[in-house]
């Protein structure tokens, strides 16, 4: 027997790459994968969603027929930004958009109050409103009349909670108008109750503004006078202390702030001087300039007589320059003309030497009264500092001064603007009075209507949602890898038809299309291509594992391989009924020592496969699993064969799956598209890696329409199909 590969298969799958493309598409919350697997999830469940459409359609008709109708009048008022409280300091408080929110918000709950229903309710008499009282029950000795005094005020507090309970106050957006609504069974009741309402809310807005104003004045009258009396006291004190300590003060400068800050004598000599040592280092500096080299130089050129005898020398020496060339150099000319250049330098070497003497006495000069400054300074500096320590005191007598003032002043403007407002005037103005309705504004059966729809369909997407939640099969292949720990293999699509193995030989159908995909991907398994020997096995019967062992032989064959299909599931073999042929001999047999190989294996005219029938059915399978014969024969069949492609039995319940995967180089793992037994697969995958075996993949079968969203439905229509299930005359255990 060849040994078995421990090297990791490099699964390079041709699917793996549309996994991968599968799980990217579902990226966002609200792509169109999600949405089409939704739809399909409702399709799977549509009478969840049609029974809940219909309950909560038929209980919103009943609850609307139910209801009492009801007559809504709306009166709209207009309330203007204006603050209440009249006692502000103008600057105390910034009037920005935060306290301008706070403001209405303040009006709608005064819109809202309990005290303007009890206002209410008093200034329209509605406890002998004999139909209000009768249309709310508020009649508790059963009949209209006189009632005591304990008997009205429990019906006062019954008629305010009603009011609340039926006004709608709501804001017009982006504006200051508010509308006010009352609904009542009667038309007329829900307009006179609207207007009371806001009738009330007006004059109980014009009281506080008469109560405040009245206190302000009064409040404000008290603090002038004892400002006015502050502010006189701390301009004496500020007086006394400037006296007593020689502090004088000339005009005040504005900071960045806007306030005034006095400025003394002191200070203002403090930066005369300052100013004049600063023009005086200048002043020095330049002068130091100009008695450095590099400086010297420019400041001679600068100088007019240097500058001339400059240019004077510069034609000289062009002249003799063009003598030279042409008369030699003892013509007369040429001698001349070189004494006299020679007489300009020794004249411009006196300019210069005098004007670098110059430059010394200008910076002596300049140093000199730098120093004097410099002295100056310090000592004005002291005096200043001696004074400084003196003026905080007058600092801080001068803030109170300034503070008394800012306060006495604005109080007094503000008395003065009370006194010219008035209290005449109300901030709120009503721009529409209610009128009563026509028509009843509730139940709307439109409105309801689409209310019970939308329950419906949220109680229907919650049911599907729990619903998808508990079912556990694979809707994407792609997920075996995630789930499973798998690579994927291969895809194949369920098919109903009675005649698979036609399908299977028509090399332009979806079912050999999907088996040549998996053929491709087992090619990439092992260093050496495809496995040289394998088993299929599955979780359970009926899940594809003996149809895709002969599709893979088939497709195998056609590819030019030698290839030996046996059946290994001798407890029930399928080999024979999809090949309709009888058991008579097989497998079993030469595991039960029978040597003639030959006449046990077979060739299928119709696939070109060799294949080896499954054999009667022992009593001992297990048993003759464990034997060394059958390691003999996958030893023997692999000197003649390219594949061995073994059907094993499936993995939970018997002992077969386990003892053969020792036996075979690797194994393909069959899940049906539609199992809802993940744990199961998970505990088979379990019991076959701890016999050490090399798990290849995973192939999906019945991969349906609920698979489509994924790109596995294969939806060209198989009307012609092979349909699995658990006929097994014409199916494997799939």
């Amino acid at each position: 027997m060849n040994s078995i590969s421990t090297e990791r298969a490099h699964v390079k799958p041709a699917d793996a790459g549309m996994q991968s493309n599968t799980l990217a598409d579902r990226g966002g919350l609200f792509d169109m994968h999600l949405l089409e697997r939704a739809f399909v999830a409702l399709l799977n469940h549509k009478t969840w969603v049609i029974g809940s459409l219909i309950v909560c359609v038929a209980i919103g008709m009943i609850i609307t027929f139910l209801m009492t109708p009801l007559y809504t009048s709306t009166s709209r008022i207009e309330i203007s930004p204006q603050s209440l409280v009249e006692t502000d300091v103008e600057g105390a408080r910034e009037k920005n958009l935060q306290n301008e929110i706070a403001f209405y918000n303040t009006q709608y709950s005064l819109l809202e109050s309990r005290s303007l229903a009890e206002r209410t309710v008093r200034a329209g008499n509605l406890l002998n409103d004999e139909e209000f009282v009768r249309l709310y029950g508020l009649d508790e000795e059963g009949s209209f009349g006189a009632i005591n005094s304990s008997t009205r005020e429990r019906m006062t507090k019954r008629a305010v909670g009603v009011l609340m309970k039926a006004v709608e106050i709501t804001p017009v957006r982006q504006s200051s108008l508010v509308d006010v609504s009352f609904a009542t069974p009667s038309p007329a009741l829900s307009a006179k109750l609207t207007n009371l309402w806001v009738k009330q809310f007006v004059a109980a807005n014009l009281d506080r503004r008469f109560s405040a104003t009245s206190d302000a004045r009064r409040f404000l009258e008290q603090r002038i006078g004892l400002l006015r009396k502050n502010l006189e006291d701390s301009e004496r004190s500020l007086i006394s202390y400037a006296t007593n300590n020689g502090i004088i003060t000339l005009q005040g400068k504005t900071d960045a702030s806007g306030r005034v800050v006095e400025r003394t004598l002191v200070a203002a000599d403090v930066e005369q001087v300052n100013e004049s040592l600063a023009q005086a280092r200048n002043a020095r500096i330049a002068a130091e300039s100009q008695l450095s080299g590099s400086t010297s130089a420019a400041d001679v050129s600068a100088n007019a007589a240097i500058s001339a005898l400059r240019q004077k020398r510069s034609e000289l020496s062009a002249d003799l320059a063009r003598l030279q060339t042409t008369l030699g150099e003892e013509y007369p000319e040429v001698v001349a003309k070189r004494e006299q250049i020679d007489a300009l330098n020794r004249a411009i070497s006196i300019e210069t030497r005098r004007t670098q003497e110059i430059n010394r006495e200008t910076y002596a000069s300049t140093l000199k009264r730098e120093r004097e400054l410099t002295a100056e300074l310090d000592r004005i500096t002291g005096n200043y500092r001696d004074q400084q320590r003196r003026s905080i005191e007058y600092a801080i007598l001068q803030r109170e001064v300034d503070t008394n003032r800012q306060l006495y002043d604005g109080l007094l403007q503000r008395y003065k603007e009370i006194g010219v407002a008035g209290v005449g005037t109300n901030n709120i103005a009503v721009v529409d009075v209610a009128t009563p309705a026509t028509i009843p504004s509730s139940p709307r059966l439109i409105l309801n209507l689409l209310l019970s729809i939308i329950a419906g369909m949220i109680i229907a997407a919650v049911l599907v949602f729990i619903l998808e939640q508990l079912d556990h099969s694979i809707r994407d292949p792609a997920e075996v890898s995630e789930r499973f720990g798998l690579p994927l293999l291969g895809s194949i699509p369920k098919v109903e038809s009675e005649n698979f193995n036609d399908l299977l030989l028509d090399k332009k159908s979806m079912v050999y299309e999907a088996y040549l995909a998996a053929q491709t991907n087992l090619t990439f398994l092992t260093p050496h291509g495809a496995p040289s020997s394998f088993l299929l096995t599955s979780t359970r019967p009926a899940e594809g594992k003996s149809s895709s062992s002969l599709s893979l032989a088939n497709v195998f064959v056609s590819t030019g391989k030698k290839v030996i299909l046996i059946d290994a599931d001798i407890r029930s073999p399928s080999l024979n009924e999809m090949l309709e042929i009888e058991n008579k001999q097989g497998l079993s047999n030469y595991l039960t020592g029978s040597d003639d190989l030959s006449g046990l294996i077979a060739k299928s005219d119709r696939f070109g496969f060799d294949y080896m029938l499954a054999g009667p059915t022992p009593p001992n399978a297990a048993e003759l699993f464990s034997s060394s014969r059958l390691s003999k024969l996958i030893e023997l069949l692999q000197k003649e064969y390219d594949h061995v492609i073994l059907d094993s039995p499936p993995v939970l319940g018997l002992a077969d799956a386990p003892l053969l995967s020792r036996q075979v180089e690797g194994v393909i793992f069959a899940i049906d598209a539609s199992s809802n037994s993940s744990r199961a697969i998970k505990s088979a995958l379990n019991r076959l890696r701890q016999t050490d075996a090399q798990i290849y993949g995973a192939v999906v079968t019945k991969v349906g329409r609920r698979n489509e969203i994924y790109g596995y439905g294969y939806g060209y229509g198989y009307g012609h199909g092979y349909g699995y299930g658990a006929d097994k005359s014409r199916a494997d255990d799939a």
